[in-house]
């Protein structure tokens, strides 16, 4: 009880973002937000995640023409389910303020993410998940119909106790605005068992950039695709282990409007398995704050020689 006490003093919401702001591309269409896992929200109360943490879904049309957008709230499969979590039980807890949209060439499309939990026990401790799937309808007067689309996924969980009216936190003055730049990166003739400096090589070094107006600690890590909610890209295998990638620092703190530069080092055993393959790393930073947490993804892409 103790610890439950404690997580509500502090505002008890977690949020993280993850492939942000890594562009998720389909087709014509790209995303800044890719997953938000939110937890320990309140039974019996709506929350907007632009008053939470200053975070819409904003879609951009990256083709050259124009095109008519939606929204579609939707239950995950089976397959797309994600940390443990169980379809929603009613996607009507879901509401977006605009769902329709006529886009001209890289023209944005925003909305609002509400989110309301019906005041009913049985929803106490719950893990639950939701797609929308932002999509188009064929273009808006370019003559061309290709349809195609991309899914940002929301996990949340729910308290294990109702709080009083004074504990309940719906909005609050985090931001979710932060860079991990590159965003993509991508590394030819890899030796096996030779660590490769990517900056001696490329010239390339991540660079973490905190425009926000106070200090924020981060940290820095490697994930395999199957460890991440990113999507593996076209002719790339899954990274075999993720720690065959290493950073010069891993934790660090960012002063208001600062900017940090990493190397980064990368080394494959000498086993014949990988010769002449083709892999994909996740390279993920977040934050490290009591009450919103925040990641973005970028990606790095190894040929083997």
């Amino acid at each position: 009880m103790k610890k439950i006490k404690y997580l509500l003093s502090i505002g008890f919401i977690l949020i993280i973002l993850s492939a942000a702001p890594l562009k998720t591309k389909a087709g014509g269409l790209s995303t800044q937000l890719g997953e938000v896992v939110i937890e320990n929200l309140q039974i019996g109360q709506t929350y907007n995640l632009k008053q939470l943490a200053n975070l819409q879904l904003i879609v951009t049309n990256t083709s050259d023409y124009g095109v008519d957008l939606r929204m579609d709230v939707l239950l995950p499969d089976k397959s797309e389910l994600r940390k443990e979590a169980e379809p929603i039980p009613d996607i009507s807890w879901v509401k977006l303020s605009q769902n329709l949209f006529k886009l001209s060439p890289n023209e944005k499309a925003t909305s609002d993410i509400v989110l309301s939990i019906p005041d009913d026990d049985k929803y106490f401790g719950k893990k639950y998940q939701v797609t929308i799937w932002s999509h188009t309808l064929g273009s808006s007067g370019s003559g061309m119909f290709l349809a195609y689309g991309l899914n940002t996924r929301i996990i949340f969980t729910t308290d294990t106790v109702r709080a009083t009216k004074s504990q309940v936190v719906t909005s609050s003055d985090a931001s979710v605005n932060f860079t991990l730049k590159p965003e993509e990166i991508f590394l030819d003739n890899i030796e096996l068992g030779k660590i490769y400096d990517v900056e001696k090589n490329t010239g390339l070094v991540l660079k973490i950039t905190n425009p926000s107006k106070q200090k924020q600690t981060f940290k820095l890590q490697s994930l395999t695709v199957g460890n991440s909610v990113a999507t593996l890209t076209k002719e790339y295998q899954d990274a075999p282990d993720a720690s065959y990638l290493k950073f010069s620092d891993s934790s660090f703190v960012l002063p208001p409007k600062g900017t940090k530069t990493i190397k980064m080092y990368l080394r494959f055993p000498e086993e014949k398995e990988y010769t002449g393959k083709k892999y994909m790393f996740v390279l993920h930073a977040f934050t490290v704050d009591e009450k919103v947490t925040t990641g973005v993804y970028s990606r790095l892409y190894a040929s083997i020689k």
